[in-house]
């Protein structure tokens, strides 16, 4: 995205440079553009809608600038008709007028109305503004109403409306030339001098796009100079007869003819589509239809939805169940570099910052395996998440014509030369070193294109691509990068066919660049895998999902602000774990999303996967599944260890080092070697290795495997023996089950009939304890009823008075 930076109030704006032209549309109604290219997509979409009236000013560096102009204007006059056919009409009806201008190399855009004016100004990605009145008070103004000037004094009609006419009035055959004298590159011949056609020759930079192509074309503009001077011929003539043929031929041949030249690949035309930039500054992420165009706006960035978060799971299990060996581990880590990729060039950058090694940061990853293994497909994944299609993947293998071309036909092309019949027929190579020096050279161009985030996929190259000698310069060149240096650029994802061979790294390649192994097959595949296989190649749904780049473009900006919040004690992480950063991010989407088990946790507490540690495991693999080797592997009773000797070892026992190092100390498996050999923990070895080999050699040789299987066959014997016995015995138990069947009936009979009884006892007990109780109040009642009788006899009989005694007296 092209910065815009107020010059009045000297601050940054906030947003693009189109999203400032749809802003200002109500207030301007005129717009003048001076560049040196057009976008005619962009014209017709953007511009013209918004405007009343639209000049465009062509503009063409170089020493000959009329060549491409007259390439552009024949272009113009061929597409517009057909392809854009309102823009055509605009052009004969005044509204867009396209001019032409010689060596200006800045990019103007000036908005006017009758009162005010906005004119943008630069270079590439940044542009300064000015604004205001119309007015003679307005300094500005003043000096960008005369800059503006100049260059439309300096420009002439390139396209217009009695242009259109007389191109549409001539014959076919007289076109070209025609194109040539509007162009002015007859006027060019004629004027120019020798000295100026022999620079351009030299130089032969005309046209960055096709630059083999145009630098053979100003050698023979320079051989047609040379005889126009000799004839001393003049514009005019330049465009008659045979010499107005041969020159509309130089200038506007496509290839084909006798003596055409080979030309440099166009590099950008394999780049991705569309392709994702990140503001460094600002953080913000833009997104672009393709490399070479001028329209851009910021990508919008959502949040992704379960589907799409479950579905990094659902790769990883394809990888791990229909693999015929498990390799989760590496699809997971894999996926969390491709995630992580938009940000690697940041997290380098902050790693740098605190005086970090940033060289432990990958830049390029390569996936390595032989066919049939899902390298291809996790690049075709790869492609899906990051730009959400796989039609951007370059093919190594079938582009000859851009990694085959050797360095003596690309140095003289570089240099303007002509190349001699003997270089046309050796032009391009098989050789892998030239193969690999180009595709090296290839991938250094892509990382320099400006602000660029969206990782190049290369499919099928040698797998020595990553052990050559390029590799290691290009590692080290841009891997080394500190300070300034470092800044936004993308990473490189490949997939090599190893065909059988062991890759070899460097240890500055290995340390540089990641390298995953694919080794193992899938299983036989089945309609669902088929299913599957296809949807993760990006041409059918699963279940209503389709991959895309949601969860990649979300991860990015989350990736970006925690890095902008980073502790120390985030530092520490992400010196552990280069890929730290995405797991953070990713796992609290997986937490948002109920999706955390014990399947999910287990790949993020895992290792990073390690290239290194896997070849070890299968070279282990391979001569632990020997029997010779087993046969010398010395095992003893109760111990945890066996001892495997030197001479097993490859090379005459002399690689016993080397299987040492493969071991990780980790995994406590040997603490040491000597000479005469290795001392392993079993238990831990089959850990590692993921099986149990050395476990049941151990049992085997220390003579537990008979013993376990002698009281096996025991306990199988005594099984069948009670089988036998039950079989004799089955008539008399089942009688004996009769009998005691009847007799637990009579039991249940009498046991009702002694209930029963129990129960009639309770009942009588209960009502001869009711008349007890009532009787027991009839007598109270009797006594109570007696003792009332009484008392009312004795208050019927007369008083009498009884006689004192001495002390009753005294006491009264």
């Amino acid at each position: 995205m092209a910065k815009i930076i107020d010059n009045q109030k000297k601050i940054l704006l906030q947003h693009s440079l189109l999203e400032d032209l749809k802003q200002a549309t109500e207030k301007y109604d005129q717009m003048t553009l001076i560049t040196s290219d057009i976008d005619w997509n962009l014209v017709e979409r953007e511009y013209l809608p918004r405007f009343g009236q639209v000049t465009l000013v062509l503009t063409k560096e170089g020493a000959i600038p009329q060549l491409p102009l007259a390439e552009d204007l024949a272009q113009a006059l061929a597409l517009l008709p057909q392809d854009h056919p309102d823009l055509y009409q605009a052009i004969k009806e005044g509204k867009l007028k396209v001019m032409q201008a010689l060596g200006q190399g800045n990019t103007y855009l000036l908005l006017t109305s009758k009162s005010d004016y906005r004119l943008y100004w630069g270079y590439g990605e940044t542009f300064w503004l000015n604004y205001g009145a119309k007015s003679a008070e307005n300094e500005a103004w003043a000096v960008d109403e005369l800059l503006v000037a100049d260059l439309l004094t300096a420009s002439k009609t390139l396209l217009d409306d009695k242009i259109c006419q007389k191109y549409e009035e001539l014959e076919e055959a007289d076109r070209p030339k025609y194109v040539l004298e509007v162009s002015g590159l007859a006027d060019a011949l004629e004027k120019e001098s020798l000295k100026t056609f022999k620079e351009a020759t030299r130089l032969g930079q005309v046209k960055h796009s096709q630059e083999g192509s145009e630098f053979k074309k100003t050698a023979k503009l320079l051989r047609l100079k040379e005889a126009a001077d000799s004839k001393k011929l003049s514009a005019s003539d330049l465009l008659e007869g045979e010499i107005g043929d041969q020159l509309a031929k130089i200038a506007f041949s496509q290839g084909g003819g006798e003596g055409e030249a080979l030309v440099l690949p166009n590099e950008a035309a394999y780049y991705p589509r569309p392709l994702y930039l990140q503001d460094e500054a600002t953080g913000t992420i833009i997104e672009k239809p393709a490399v070479d165009s001028y329209e851009e706006e910021p990508a919008p960035v959502q949040k992704p939805t379960r589907q799409d978060v479950s579905a990094i799971f659902d790769i990883i299990r394809f990888y791990r169940d229909r693999k015929q060996d498990n390799e989760s581990q590496a699809a997971f880590s894999f996926l969390m570099y491709v995630l992580e990729s938009g940000s690697i060039w940041k997290i380098r950058k902050a790693i740098d910052a605190r005086n970090g090694i940033v060289e432990d940061v990958p830049i390029v990853v390569g996936l390595v395996g032989q066919g049939e293994t899902g390298k291809s497909t996790l690049l075709k994944i790869a492609s899906n998440l990051t730009i959400g299609n796989t039609k951007a993947i370059v093919q190594a293998s079938s582009e000859e014509k851009l990694f085959g071309m050797t360095a003596a036909v690309r140095k003289k092309l570089l240099a303007g030369k002509n190349l001699t019949k003997q270089d046309q027929v050796n032009a391009y190579s098989s050789n892998a070193k030239v193969i690999n020096k180009n595709i090296w050279n290839f991938t250094d161009h892509y990382m320099d294109e400006a602000q660029v985030i969206t990782p190049i996929c290369i499919d099928d190259p040698e797998v020595s691509l990553f052990s050559s000698a390029a590799a290691q310069t290009f590692l080290k060149k841009r891997s080394n990068r500190h300070g300034d240096k470092l800044g936004v650029e993308p990473v490189a994802i490949f997939s090599m066919n190893s065909k059988g061979k062991d890759i070899e790294l460097l240890a500055e390649v290995g340390r540089r660049g990641y390298v995953i192994s694919q080794g193992n097959q899938f299983r036989k595949k089945t309609d669902a895998d088929i299913h599957f296989f296809e949807y993760l190649d990006g041409n059918i749904d699963n279940h209503g999902h389709w991959l895309n780049n949601t969860l990649y473009l979300y991860l990015t900006r989350q990736i970006d602000r925690w890095l902008d919040e980073m502790s120390e004690d985030d530092y520490l992480k992400l010196k552990r774990d280069f890929l730290y950063p995405v797991k953070h991010a990713f796992w609290q989407l997986v937490e948002e999303y109920g999706l955390v088990n014990t399947e999910t946790s287990h790949y993020f507490s895992m290792k990073n996967y390690s290239i290194v540690e896997d070849l070890g495991r299968r070279n282990w693999s391979i001569l632990l599944h020997d029997e010779a080797t087993l046969r010398e592997i010395s095992f003893a009773r109760e111990s945890q260890e066996c001892v495997i000797p030197a001479r097993v070892f490859p090379n005459k026992g002399n690689d016993i080092k080397r299987y040492f190092g493969y071991l990780p100390a980790s995994a406590e498996i040997c603490k040491t070697f000597d000479s005469q050999g290795l001392v392993v923990n079993i238990t831990n070895m089959d850990l590692w290795q993921g099986n149990h080999l050395l476990v049941d050699r151990y049992e085997q040789a220390t003579g537990i495997a008979a013993e376990r299987f002698e009281m096996e066959k025991a306990k199988a014997a005594a099984e069948v023996q009670g089988q036998t016995m039950g079989a004799n015995i089955a008539p008399y138990l089942k009688k004996n089950a009769e009998m005691m069947d009847r007799m637990m009936k009579v039991t249940e009979q009498n046991a009702q009939l002694l209930a029963e009884k129990e129960e009639q006892a309770a009942k009588n007990e209960e009502a001869a304890a009711k008349n007890q109780e009532q009787a027991d109040q009839i007598h109270q009642l009797q006594d109570e009823l007696a003792k009332a009788k009484a008392k009312e006899e004795e208050l019927a009989k007369p008083h009498e008075e009884k006689k004192r005694g001495f002390f009753d007296r005294f006491f009264k």
